[in-house]
Protein backbone atom coordinates (compact mmCIF):
# COMPACT_ATOMS: atom_id res chain seq x y z
CA UNK A 1 0.00 0.00 0.00
CA UNK A 2 1.16 4.16 -0.63
CA UNK A 3 2.02 5.14 2.97
CA UNK A 4 0.85 8.63 2.87
CA UNK A 5 1.11 11.24 5.03
CA UNK A 6 -2.60 11.18 6.48
CA UNK A 7 -2.13 7.13 6.90
CA UNK A 8 1.23 8.18 8.76
CA UNK A 9 -1.28 10.51 11.15
CA UNK A 10 -3.73 7.53 11.61
CA UNK A 11 -0.99 5.04 12.40
CA UNK A 12 0.52 7.05 14.70
CA UNK A 13 -3.00 7.70 16.56
CA UNK A 14 -3.35 3.45 16.51
CA UNK A 15 -0.22 3.15 18.21
CA UNK A 16 -0.93 5.49 20.59
CA UNK A 17 -4.44 3.83 21.53
CA UNK A 18 -2.74 0.76 21.86
CA UNK A 19 -0.08 2.08 24.67
CA UNK A 20 -3.11 3.48 26.20
CA UNK A 21 -4.78 -0.07 26.43
CA UNK A 22 -1.65 -1.96 26.95
CA UNK A 23 1.56 0.20 27.80
CA UNK A 24 3.72 -1.87 25.59
CA UNK A 25 5.46 1.03 22.98
CA UNK A 26 7.72 3.20 24.61
CA UNK A 27 7.27 6.76 24.03
CA UNK A 28 10.40 7.17 22.70
CA UNK A 29 9.10 5.49 19.41
CA UNK A 30 6.33 8.28 19.24
CA UNK A 31 8.41 10.74 19.47
CA UNK A 32 11.09 9.50 17.00
CA UNK A 33 8.67 8.52 14.52
CA UNK A 34 6.81 12.45 14.57
CA UNK A 35 10.40 13.86 14.23
CA UNK A 36 12.08 11.85 11.63
CA UNK A 37 9.47 9.39 10.18
CA UNK A 38 11.26 6.28 10.81
CA UNK A 39 12.63 4.52 14.03
CA UNK A 40 15.22 1.96 14.94
CA UNK A 41 13.60 -0.52 17.41
CA UNK A 42 13.84 -3.24 19.64
CA UNK A 43 10.70 -5.78 19.66
CA UNK A 44 10.39 -8.20 22.72
CA UNK A 45 8.17 -11.14 22.82
CA UNK A 46 6.76 -11.79 26.51
CA UNK A 47 7.92 -15.60 26.23
CA UNK A 48 11.02 -15.36 28.07
CA UNK A 49 13.94 -17.78 26.91
CA UNK A 50 14.78 -18.20 30.50
CA UNK A 51 12.78 -20.81 31.16
CA UNK A 52 14.64 -22.85 28.66
CA UNK A 53 18.40 -21.39 29.43
CA UNK A 54 17.69 -23.31 32.96
CA UNK A 55 16.35 -26.71 31.23
CA UNK A 56 19.51 -26.81 29.81
CA UNK A 57 21.08 -25.71 33.00
CA UNK A 58 19.50 -29.07 34.56
CA UNK A 59 20.63 -31.14 31.88
CA UNK A 60 23.38 -33.34 31.73
CA UNK A 61 25.89 -33.87 28.84
CA UNK A 62 28.39 -36.12 27.55
CA UNK A 63 30.75 -32.45 26.46
CA UNK A 64 30.56 -28.87 27.00
CA UNK A 65 30.04 -28.53 23.01
CA UNK A 66 27.08 -30.81 22.78
CA UNK A 67 25.75 -28.86 25.81
CA UNK A 68 25.71 -25.58 24.29
CA UNK A 69 24.84 -26.69 20.54
CA UNK A 70 21.59 -28.19 22.23
CA UNK A 71 21.58 -24.58 24.45
CA UNK A 72 21.11 -22.51 20.86
CA UNK A 73 18.51 -25.53 19.06
CA UNK A 74 16.23 -24.99 22.32
CA UNK A 75 16.77 -21.05 21.93
CA UNK A 76 16.31 -20.88 18.24
CA UNK A 77 13.41 -23.10 18.26
CA UNK A 78 11.82 -21.32 21.57
CA UNK A 79 12.12 -17.79 19.74
CA UNK A 80 10.95 -18.94 15.85
CA UNK A 81 7.82 -20.41 17.59
CA UNK A 82 7.31 -17.17 19.52
CA UNK A 83 8.14 -14.75 16.92
CA UNK A 84 5.59 -16.51 14.32
CA UNK A 85 3.35 -13.50 14.50
CA UNK A 86 6.09 -11.19 13.18
CA UNK A 87 7.06 -12.75 11.35
CA UNK A 88 3.43 -13.61 9.50
CA UNK A 89 3.19 -10.05 9.14
CA UNK A 90 6.53 -9.36 7.15
CA UNK A 91 5.73 -11.96 4.81
CA UNK A 92 2.27 -10.66 4.04
CA UNK A 93 3.76 -7.28 3.66
CA UNK A 94 6.89 -8.20 1.69
CA UNK A 95 5.32 -7.04 -1.41
CA UNK A 96 4.16 -3.60 -0.38
CA UNK A 97 5.13 -0.22 -2.58
CA UNK A 98 6.13 1.26 0.69
CA UNK A 99 8.68 -0.69 2.77
CA UNK A 100 7.96 -1.66 6.41
CA UNK A 101 11.34 -1.50 8.00
CA UNK A 102 15.03 -1.23 5.70
CA UNK A 103 16.52 -4.28 7.57
CA UNK A 104 15.85 -6.41 10.37
CA UNK A 105 17.24 -9.34 12.87
CA UNK A 106 15.85 -11.92 15.07
CA UNK A 107 17.38 -12.76 18.32
CA UNK A 108 17.18 -16.39 19.60
CA UNK A 109 19.10 -15.65 22.93
CA UNK A 110 16.95 -13.44 23.80
CA UNK A 111 13.94 -14.02 21.91
CA UNK A 112 13.43 -10.42 20.66
CA UNK A 113 14.11 -8.38 17.26
CA UNK A 114 15.39 -5.71 15.53
CA UNK A 115 14.11 -3.51 12.94
CA UNK A 116 16.33 -0.80 11.47
CA UNK A 117 13.87 1.98 9.92
CA UNK A 118 10.54 1.01 11.19
CA UNK A 119 7.99 2.98 9.65
CA UNK A 120 4.76 4.29 11.36
CA UNK A 121 3.07 1.10 9.84
CA UNK A 122 5.00 -1.49 11.04
CA UNK A 123 5.44 -0.14 14.73
CA UNK A 124 1.22 0.11 14.31
CA UNK A 125 0.86 -3.56 13.23
CA UNK A 126 3.51 -4.78 16.08
CA UNK A 127 1.23 -2.76 18.62
CA UNK A 128 -1.39 -5.21 17.78
CA UNK A 129 0.07 -8.10 18.55
CA UNK A 130 -0.87 -9.51 21.65
CA UNK A 131 2.58 -11.92 21.99
CA UNK A 132 4.83 -8.84 22.26
CA UNK A 133 5.44 -7.82 25.63
CA UNK A 134 7.55 -4.03 24.84
CA UNK A 135 8.82 -2.08 21.81
CA UNK A 136 11.07 0.50 22.38
CA UNK A 137 13.69 2.19 20.65
CA UNK A 138 17.21 0.62 20.33
CA UNK A 139 19.56 1.77 22.87
CA UNK A 140 23.34 3.05 22.13
CA UNK A 141 25.26 2.57 25.37
CA UNK A 142 28.28 4.80 25.96
CA UNK A 143 31.44 2.82 25.68
CA UNK A 144 32.78 2.48 28.66
CA UNK A 145 35.97 5.01 27.32
CA UNK A 146 38.77 6.01 29.35
CA UNK A 147 39.07 8.62 31.46
CA UNK A 148 42.81 9.77 30.64
CA UNK A 149 45.09 8.95 27.72
CA UNK A 150 48.63 9.48 27.55
CA UNK A 151 51.06 10.03 24.04
CA UNK A 152 51.03 6.89 22.05
CA UNK A 153 54.54 5.30 22.14
CA UNK A 154 56.06 3.01 19.55
CA UNK A 155 58.89 0.22 20.85
CA UNK A 156 60.95 -1.87 17.87
CA UNK A 157 61.46 -5.02 20.12
CA UNK A 158 59.04 -6.40 22.76
CA UNK A 159 59.93 -5.62 25.98
CA UNK A 160 60.80 -7.43 29.17
CA UNK A 161 59.71 -5.39 31.36
CA UNK A 162 55.88 -6.53 33.14
CA UNK A 163 53.66 -3.68 33.58
CA UNK A 164 52.41 -2.47 37.20
CA UNK A 165 49.21 -3.80 37.57
CA UNK A 166 51.03 -7.48 36.28
CA UNK A 167 53.19 -7.00 38.89
CA UNK A 168 50.98 -5.56 41.36
CA UNK A 169 48.53 -8.60 41.66
CA UNK A 170 51.23 -11.04 41.34
CA UNK A 171 51.13 -12.52 37.59
CA UNK A 172 54.81 -13.10 37.88
CA UNK A 173 54.48 -15.99 40.49
CA UNK A 174 52.38 -17.61 38.61
CA UNK A 175 53.72 -17.71 35.54
CA UNK A 176 56.67 -19.27 37.55
CA UNK A 177 54.58 -22.41 37.88
CA UNK A 178 54.19 -22.98 34.06
CA UNK A 179 50.58 -21.09 34.31
CA UNK A 180 49.93 -18.74 31.61
CA UNK A 181 46.59 -19.61 30.84
CA UNK A 182 47.33 -22.16 27.84
CA UNK A 183 44.57 -24.31 27.04
CA UNK A 184 41.74 -21.40 27.96
CA UNK A 185 39.85 -19.41 25.20
CA UNK A 186 39.27 -15.36 25.87
CA UNK A 187 36.64 -12.98 24.43
CA UNK A 188 35.62 -9.60 24.41
CA UNK A 189 33.03 -7.44 23.09
CA UNK A 190 34.76 -4.17 22.22
CA UNK A 191 35.53 -2.36 19.39
CA UNK A 192 37.56 -4.64 17.40
CA UNK A 193 41.38 -5.67 18.21
CA UNK A 194 44.15 -5.18 15.83
CA UNK A 195 45.14 -8.59 15.50
CA UNK A 196 48.49 -8.03 13.64
CA UNK A 197 49.79 -6.32 16.68
CA UNK A 198 53.02 -7.94 17.91
CA UNK A 199 51.57 -8.38 21.32
CA UNK A 200 48.70 -10.28 19.87
CA UNK A 201 49.18 -11.88 16.50
CA UNK A 202 50.34 -15.10 17.70
CA UNK A 203 47.48 -16.39 20.20
CA UNK A 204 44.44 -15.25 17.90
CA UNK A 205 42.53 -17.49 17.10
CA UNK A 206 41.27 -17.05 13.29
CA UNK A 207 39.23 -19.81 12.73
CA UNK A 208 35.55 -18.98 14.28
CA UNK A 209 37.28 -16.13 16.47
CA UNK A 210 35.92 -13.15 15.14
CA UNK A 211 32.41 -11.46 14.09
CA UNK A 212 31.52 -7.94 12.81
CA UNK A 213 27.87 -7.44 12.89
CA UNK A 214 27.88 -4.65 11.33
CA UNK A 215 29.60 -4.85 7.96
CA UNK A 216 30.52 -8.93 8.05
CA UNK A 217 34.32 -8.16 7.71
CA UNK A 218 36.23 -10.93 6.83
CA UNK A 219 39.49 -10.06 8.92
CA UNK A 220 39.45 -8.31 12.20
CA UNK A 221 39.79 -4.37 12.58
CA UNK A 222 39.78 -1.73 14.82
CA UNK A 223 37.01 1.00 15.00
CA UNK A 224 39.41 2.97 17.71
CA UNK A 225 42.10 1.55 20.40
CA UNK A 226 40.25 0.38 22.85
CA UNK A 227 39.27 -2.95 21.99
CA UNK A 228 43.16 -3.56 21.26
CA UNK A 229 43.92 -2.12 24.59
CA UNK A 230 41.97 -4.66 26.87
CA UNK A 231 42.67 -7.67 24.89
CA UNK A 232 45.93 -6.62 25.28
CA UNK A 233 45.87 -6.32 29.25
CA UNK A 234 43.88 -10.02 29.54
CA UNK A 235 46.21 -11.98 26.87
CA UNK A 236 49.01 -10.07 25.43
CA UNK A 237 52.24 -11.24 25.13
CA UNK A 238 55.30 -8.09 25.79
CA UNK A 239 54.34 -8.35 29.87
CA UNK A 240 51.13 -6.15 28.78
CA UNK A 241 49.07 -9.31 29.50
CA UNK A 242 47.81 -11.43 32.53
CA UNK A 243 47.47 -14.37 30.77
CA UNK A 244 49.79 -14.54 27.47
CA UNK A 245 48.84 -18.26 26.72
CA UNK A 246 45.68 -18.24 26.32
CA UNK A 247 43.83 -17.68 22.72
CA UNK A 248 41.58 -15.08 21.88
CA UNK A 249 38.83 -14.44 20.00
CA UNK A 250 36.35 -10.86 19.79
CA UNK A 251 33.29 -9.60 18.59
CA UNK A 252 32.95 -5.88 17.68
CA UNK A 253 30.23 -4.68 19.61
CA UNK A 254 31.03 -1.09 19.60
CA UNK A 255 32.01 1.76 16.94
CA UNK A 256 32.81 5.36 16.27
CA UNK A 257 29.54 6.88 15.38
CA UNK A 258 28.87 9.77 12.60
CA UNK A 259 29.99 12.34 15.22
CA UNK A 260 32.95 10.76 16.39
CA UNK A 261 31.72 9.52 19.46
CA UNK A 262 32.39 5.72 20.56
CA UNK A 263 29.18 3.90 21.36
CA UNK A 264 27.93 0.60 20.98
CA UNK A 265 24.49 -0.44 19.72
CA UNK A 266 22.11 -2.31 21.52
CA UNK A 267 21.21 -4.45 18.38
CA UNK A 268 25.49 -4.95 17.55
CA UNK A 269 25.63 -5.95 21.56
CA UNK A 270 22.69 -8.06 20.90
CA UNK A 271 24.51 -10.16 17.82
CA UNK A 272 27.73 -10.13 19.74
CA UNK A 273 26.03 -11.91 22.42
CA UNK A 274 25.12 -14.81 20.02
CA UNK A 275 28.57 -14.76 18.64
CA UNK A 276 30.19 -15.50 22.02
CA UNK A 277 27.63 -18.31 22.79
CA UNK A 278 28.33 -20.21 19.77
CA UNK A 279 31.03 -18.71 17.47
CA UNK A 280 30.59 -18.35 13.59
CA UNK A 281 32.57 -17.53 10.39
CA UNK A 282 32.64 -13.83 9.77
CA UNK A 283 29.61 -14.04 7.57
CA UNK A 284 27.53 -15.50 10.30
CA UNK A 285 26.39 -18.72 8.56
CA UNK A 286 28.27 -21.57 9.97
CA UNK A 287 28.70 -21.56 13.52
CA UNK A 288 30.50 -24.19 15.88
CA UNK A 289 29.34 -24.15 19.19
CA UNK A 290 32.47 -26.27 20.25
CA UNK A 291 34.15 -23.31 19.92
CA UNK A 292 33.00 -21.14 22.63
CA UNK A 293 35.38 -19.19 25.13
CA UNK A 294 35.61 -19.73 28.43
CA UNK A 295 35.73 -16.08 29.43
CA UNK A 296 33.98 -13.03 27.74
CA UNK A 297 35.33 -9.56 29.06
CA UNK A 298 32.87 -6.81 28.74
CA UNK A 299 33.96 -3.05 29.28
CA UNK A 300 30.99 -1.43 28.15
CA UNK A 301 27.85 -0.46 29.70
CA UNK A 302 25.25 2.04 30.76
CA UNK A 303 22.55 2.78 32.67
CA UNK A 304 21.32 1.02 35.57
CA UNK A 305 18.96 -1.73 37.02
CA UNK A 306 18.03 -2.40 33.37
CA UNK A 307 17.90 -6.10 32.52
CA UNK A 308 17.81 -5.78 28.73
CA UNK A 309 21.08 -7.75 28.78
CA UNK A 310 20.49 -10.42 31.08
CA UNK A 311 18.82 -13.24 29.25
CA UNK A 312 22.36 -13.07 27.46
CA UNK A 313 24.82 -13.16 30.36
CA UNK A 314 22.32 -16.17 31.51
CA UNK A 315 22.53 -17.92 28.38
CA UNK A 316 26.58 -17.48 29.10
CA UNK A 317 25.58 -19.59 32.24
CA UNK A 318 24.53 -21.80 30.80
CA UNK A 319 27.10 -22.09 28.29
CA UNK A 320 29.44 -22.18 30.80
CA UNK A 321 31.42 -18.62 30.03
CA UNK A 322 32.32 -16.57 32.55
CA UNK A 323 31.00 -13.17 31.84
CA UNK A 324 32.99 -9.93 33.57
CA UNK A 325 32.12 -6.51 33.38
CA UNK A 326 33.73 -3.27 33.51
CA UNK A 327 31.20 -1.46 37.00
CA UNK A 328 31.47 2.22 34.93
CA UNK A 329 33.25 5.79 35.28
CA UNK A 330 30.28 7.27 36.73
CA UNK A 331 32.10 7.92 40.50
CA UNK A 332 33.05 9.66 42.73
CA UNK A 333 29.25 9.26 43.81
CA UNK A 334 27.57 6.08 45.49
CA UNK A 335 24.93 4.30 43.55
CA UNK A 336 26.53 4.45 40.06
CA UNK A 337 27.11 1.08 38.97
CA UNK A 338 26.80 0.55 35.52
CA UNK A 339 24.41 -2.01 33.64
CA UNK A 340 25.13 -5.09 33.01
CA UNK A 341 27.88 -4.86 35.34
CA UNK A 342 25.03 -4.02 38.21
CA UNK A 343 23.51 -7.82 37.59
CA UNK A 344 23.89 -10.34 40.28
CA UNK A 345 25.13 -12.91 38.11
CA UNK A 346 28.53 -11.03 36.46
CA UNK A 347 31.48 -10.15 38.27
CA UNK A 348 32.06 -6.70 37.98
CA UNK A 349 35.31 -4.54 38.36
CA UNK A 350 36.42 -1.33 39.89
CA UNK A 351 39.74 0.61 39.24
CA UNK A 352 42.97 1.08 41.51
CA UNK A 353 45.95 2.54 40.52
CA UNK A 354 49.42 2.04 41.40
CA UNK A 355 49.57 2.94 45.14
CA UNK A 356 46.40 0.70 45.99
CA UNK A 357 43.65 3.93 45.73
CA UNK A 358 40.51 3.64 44.16
CA UNK A 359 40.24 5.94 41.24
CA UNK A 360 37.69 8.80 42.04
CA UNK A 361 36.08 8.03 38.65
CA UNK A 362 35.14 4.32 39.29
CA UNK A 363 31.41 3.62 39.81
CA UNK A 364 30.36 2.67 43.17
CA UNK A 365 27.27 0.12 44.24
CA UNK A 366 25.07 -0.20 45.78
CA UNK A 367 23.14 -1.13 42.95
CA UNK A 368 19.69 0.27 42.39
CA UNK A 369 18.33 -2.82 43.64
CA UNK A 370 20.43 -3.01 46.44
CA UNK A 371 23.53 -5.32 45.44
CA UNK A 372 26.90 -4.70 46.62
CA UNK A 373 29.18 -3.43 43.97
CA UNK A 374 31.40 -3.98 42.39
CA UNK A 375 32.54 -7.43 43.01
CA UNK A 376 36.22 -6.81 43.12
CA UNK A 377 38.78 -3.85 42.46
CA UNK A 378 42.01 -4.49 40.12
CA UNK A 379 44.60 -2.18 37.98
CA UNK A 380 42.97 0.20 35.99
CA UNK A 381 44.67 3.51 36.13
CA UNK A 382 47.78 4.55 34.06
CA UNK A 383 47.60 1.43 32.19
CA UNK A 384 50.23 0.91 29.60
CA UNK A 385 48.66 -2.12 26.77
CA UNK A 386 48.47 -2.48 23.12
CA UNK A 387 47.16 -0.03 20.67
CA UNK A 388 45.57 -0.13 17.35
CA UNK A 389 46.92 2.55 15.35
CA UNK A 390 50.10 0.72 14.36
CA UNK A 391 52.13 -2.99 15.16
CA UNK A 392 54.45 -2.17 17.24
CA UNK A 393 52.17 0.95 19.06
CA UNK A 394 51.48 0.71 22.83
CA UNK A 395 49.06 3.49 24.73
CA UNK A 396 48.53 4.44 28.26
CA UNK A 397 45.14 4.57 29.35
CA UNK A 398 42.85 4.86 32.70
CA UNK A 399 39.56 3.35 33.72
CA UNK A 400 37.35 0.35 34.80
CA UNK A 401 37.90 -0.83 31.39
CA UNK A 402 41.38 -1.37 31.83
CA UNK A 403 40.88 -2.96 35.30
CA UNK A 404 37.96 -5.77 34.46
CA UNK A 405 40.37 -7.30 31.21
CA UNK A 406 43.01 -8.09 34.24
CA UNK A 407 40.25 -10.04 36.06
CA UNK A 408 39.64 -11.72 33.21
CA UNK A 409 43.05 -12.68 32.47
CA UNK A 410 42.94 -14.21 36.23
CA UNK A 411 40.24 -16.10 35.88
CA UNK A 412 41.73 -17.54 32.77
CA UNK A 413 45.10 -18.52 34.90
CA UNK A 414 42.36 -20.34 37.60
CA UNK A 415 40.71 -22.14 34.47
CA UNK A 416 43.93 -23.38 33.49
CA UNK A 417 45.08 -24.47 37.24
CA UNK A 418 41.51 -26.17 37.39
CA UNK A 419 39.40 -26.58 34.11
CA UNK A 420 36.19 -27.71 36.39
CA UNK A 421 35.47 -24.37 38.13
CA UNK A 422 32.03 -22.74 37.56
CA UNK A 423 30.84 -18.92 38.05
CA UNK A 424 30.01 -19.72 41.49
CA UNK A 425 33.57 -20.96 42.15
CA UNK A 426 35.22 -18.72 40.41
CA UNK A 427 33.41 -15.59 42.05
CA UNK A 428 34.24 -17.24 45.47
CA UNK A 429 37.89 -17.60 44.86
CA UNK A 430 37.96 -13.98 43.85
CA UNK A 431 36.83 -12.22 46.36
CA UNK A 432 38.00 -14.20 49.26
CA UNK A 433 41.73 -14.08 48.17
CA UNK A 434 41.54 -10.35 47.49
CA UNK A 435 44.32 -8.04 49.09
CA UNK A 436 42.81 -5.06 51.66
CA UNK A 437 45.21 -4.12 53.84
CA UNK A 438 46.91 -2.19 51.48
CA UNK A 439 44.29 -0.33 49.54
CA UNK A 440 43.90 3.45 50.37
CA UNK A 441 40.91 4.67 52.58
CA UNK A 442 39.69 7.91 51.17
CA UNK A 443 36.48 7.89 53.68
CA UNK A 444 33.86 7.24 51.62
CA UNK A 445 30.69 5.39 52.54
CA UNK A 446 28.32 3.83 50.27
CA UNK A 447 25.23 1.72 50.93
CA UNK A 448 26.29 2.64 54.95
CA UNK A 449 29.46 0.78 54.78
CA UNK A 450 33.21 2.67 54.87
CA UNK A 451 35.56 2.00 52.37
CA UNK A 452 37.87 1.04 54.65
CA UNK A 453 35.33 -2.26 55.88
CA UNK A 454 35.46 -4.73 53.75
CA UNK A 455 33.37 -5.93 51.69
CA UNK A 456 31.84 -2.87 50.29
CA UNK A 457 30.67 -0.61 48.10
CA UNK A 458 33.64 0.82 46.33
CA UNK A 459 36.58 -1.71 46.72
CA UNK A 460 34.05 -4.15 46.60
CA UNK A 461 35.13 -7.49 48.34
CA UNK A 462 39.41 -6.17 47.92
CA UNK A 463 42.08 -5.66 45.24
CA UNK A 464 42.30 -8.63 42.99
CA UNK A 465 45.82 -11.07 43.70
CA UNK A 466 46.46 -13.89 41.02
CA UNK A 467 49.01 -15.96 43.55
CA UNK A 468 46.73 -16.00 46.13
CA UNK A 469 43.37 -17.28 43.83
CA UNK A 470 45.90 -19.66 42.36
CA UNK A 471 46.60 -21.13 45.74
CA UNK A 472 42.69 -21.31 46.09
CA UNK A 473 41.62 -22.90 42.83
CA UNK A 474 42.37 -26.89 43.20
CA UNK A 475 39.91 -26.69 46.63
CA UNK A 476 36.91 -25.23 44.64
Amino acid sequence: MVFTKLTAVLALAAIASFAEAAPRVHPGVHRTLQQQGTVNIIVTMKDSPDATIQSVQEAEFATRGQQIASLVERLEKHSEGSQASVKSILSQESASAAPLYTSHESYWISNQMYFKGASFELVAKLAALPDIAQIREEQELPHDLPISTSTNSSTSALEATNEWGVTKINVPQVWATGNRGQNIVVSSIDSGVRATHQALKGNFRSTFGWYDPERKAATPYAADGHGTHTMGTMVGSDGIGVAPGATWITCKGCTVNSIGRSTCRESDLLSCAQFITCPTDPTGTTKDCSKAPHIVNNSWGGGQGDNWYQSSVNAWHAAGIIPIFAIGNAGPGCQTANTPGDYSNVISVGNTDINDGLATTSSKGPSVTGLLKPEVSAPGSEVRSAWSTGDAVYNTISGTSMAAPHVAGVVALLLNANPSLKFADVKRILTTTVDTATLKSAGRTCGGTRDGTFPNNNFGYGRVNALKALNSAGSA
